[in-house]
């Protein structure tokens, strides 16, 4: 009985303990479950926190972008049209500097020239002074969010190396061709385990967005070896890549053992120049390779335009340079040259050997896609009524020039075989005429043209009388050719003195027409008194007398007019009548 008890009690402590382990494992359980549920909810809640925080972002983000197109800004781009050949261009600025900071930035350190071909180009004064000089040389290679960019030590590099490209023409040397569009470097790359090279795009490498330049670009261009500047890849890294460029005449050689990796691409608004691996390179250099935060300073109104690193940020002369704009001419142009032939790399080394070899190579490398852009390049047009030769000289405004008077010749001083006669000049004086007191007084003095030197006076017309005057008989002019009866009376041309003013052209118009109107009444006059020889006249006298009233012929077929007051002149040849 007393064990049976015992067992009981065993068994009921025993289920007591359990039931109690149960519980507290359960509550365990439960509590567990509850900080998990509990954490669970947190990080629902700071994701939906986040996701809510990422979306005002991207709002925020979306309507500055809205509000950044539909307000104007100098520095965003717009397509523009796709010229004729059907070239498209990436977006373009609405507004810039214009070719003219070009002009006045790099004048100090080198010349313009006046192309053909290229239109203005410019050399810098290393390149006239040694033909080894090549650009991309006194500077360094850096790595940024735009791949690999060039610093250049030079004080012209901001621009040549940035914005254009550089062409070698025969008898001149490199001379960089402007253009408006910005990018870390404009070279094509060619890479190996030993060397890695870059030489500078011609200006026929024109840059599209939707196909950018790629490893097609030596085949493409025809970028001969001269042209590279190639380093061992243990040196990409040095601060002067000019003291550990290899000797051009092993160019030919390393052409043969590298391979074009250019890769030229767009990215939202930058040019970015890949290029080369940059780990690969980093790994292999013995100084490290920076890898820098790009931007870009839109104004250059600094003296110094160098780059200048803060930290880990670069920072680069960038001005906006407007699109499509017609081009200024440079204050000073050093000269100007009639044919640009362009050397590709090929000329001075087509003897050595491994040249067909590499020209070979680099057909094979890559094949230009049916896409790619014209390899032509565009001379831009001039401003519009700017010269291009010269600079315009200061126009001088020169005083009125009076033009020569024209008299016509009438018709009956033309050359008849009944009454052959001379044509007066206009400057000279009608010979005297010995006539009767009342009739000198009477007539009218025959004026004069003078040269325009002095304000001609002001002449009164008097009335012709009524009574035509006697007068003492001319002589007969000798004959003369159709040629000269057909001469004109032509005044010289004399420019009027200083302080000539209206008022004195105006009186001297007046003076003209005064003297036209006596002209053709002098000529009107003398076609009546045109003399006829007569035997009896010829005979005594060399002179004749015209009749008083008659139109010309002889004297015996003329009708005698005498009016009132009037005295018949004397048939006496050298007798003169008063009245």
């Amino acid at each position: 009985m007393n064990r049976f008890v015992v067992v009981v009690v065993t068994g009921a402590l025993a289920f007591g303990g359990c039931q109690k382990q149960q519980s507290e494992a359960e509550r365990n359980a439960e509590v567990e479950r509850e900080v998990q549920a509990r954490l669970t909810a947190e990080h629902q809640t700071a994701e939906q926190q986040r996701l809510a925080e990422r979306q005002a972002e991207l709002e925020a983000h979306e309507k500055a972008l809205a509000d950044k197109e539909r307000a104007p800004d100098t520095n965003a781009r717009e397509p523009v049209a796709e010229p004729p050949s059907g070239q498209a261009y990436p977006a373009a600025p609405r507004g810039g500097e214009s070719y003219s900071v070009f002009y006045t930035r790099l004048e100090p350190f080198g010349a313009w020239i006046e192309t053909p071909t290229y239109g203005y180009v410019w050399q810098p004064r290393n390149a006239m002074e040694s033909r080894s000089w090549r650009p991309y040389t006194d500077g360094h290679w850096v790595y940024t969010d735009a791949g690999w960019t060039w610093i250049s030590e030079e004080p012209f590099g901001w621009a040549t190396y940035h914005y254009g490209r550089w062409t070698r023409l025969r008898g001149i040397g490199w001379v960089w061709v402007p253009g408006d569009e910005w990018a870390p470097a404009w070279v094509s790359w060619r890479v190996s385990n030993d060397y890695v090279g870059w030489a500078p795009l011609p200006p026929e490498a024109q840059f599209e967005a939707r196909v950018g330049i790629r490893n097609w670009a030596d085949n493409y261009y025809d970028i001969g070896p001269e042209q590279y500047c190639f380093v061992p890849t243990r040196e990409i890294g040095s601060e002067r890549i000019e003291r550990v460029v290899v000797s051009p005449e092993q160019n030919v050689t390393i052409v043969n053992q590298t391979t074009n990796v250019t890769n030229i691409t767009y990215n939202n608004t930058v040019v970015v120049n890949q290029g080369p691996n940059y780990d690969e390179l980093r790994a292999r250099s013995q100084q490290p390779i920076p890898r820098l935060r790009l931007e870009r300073r839109t104004t250059i109104a600094a003296e110094n335009l160098r780059a200048v690193v803060k930290g880990e940020v670069v920072e680069l002369p960038a001005p906006v340079i407007a699109r499509a704009q017609p081009v200024e001419r440079p204050p000073i142009v050093k000269q100007k040259v009639s044919e640009s032939v362009v050397e590709h790399g090929w000329e001075e080394v087509a003897g050595q050997p491994g040249a067909q070899q590499a020209r070979a190579k680099m057909k094979a490398e890559a094949t230009p896609p049916p896409n790619a852009p014209p390899k032509t390049f565009v001379k831009p047009a001039p401003v519009a009524g700017q010269p291009r030769t010269a600079s315009p000289a200061p126009r001088v405004s020169a005083p009125p020039v009076a033009r020569p008077a024209i008299t016509p010749v009438p018709a009956s001083m033309v050359s008849t075989p009944a009454a052959p006669r001379v044509a007066r000049p206009a400057q000279t004086p009608a010979p005297a005429v010995a006539a009767s007191p009342r009739a000198t007084a009477a007539r009218r003095p025959v004026a004069t043209a003078t040269p325009l030197t002095t304000p001609t006076p002001r002449v009164t017309a008097t009335p012709l009388p009524l009574a035509i005057p006697s007068v003492t008989p001319r002589p007969t002019p000798a004959p003369r050719s159709p040629t000269q009866s057909m001469s004109l009376s032509i005044s010289p041309t004399v420019a009027p003195p200083a302080g000539f003013g209206p008022a004195q052209r105006q009186e001297q118009r007046r003076a003209e027409k005064e003297l036209r109107k006596q002209e053709r009444a002098e000529q009107k006059r003398e076609r009546f008194e045109a003399p006829t020889p007569t035997p009896a006249t010829t005979a005594t006298s060399p002179t004749a007398t015209a009749p008083a009233g008659g139109r010309g012929g002889p004297p015996n077929e003329q009708k005698k007019h005498k009016r009132p007051g009037e005295v018949e002149t004397s048939p006496t040849p050298s007798a003169t009548t008063s009245p």
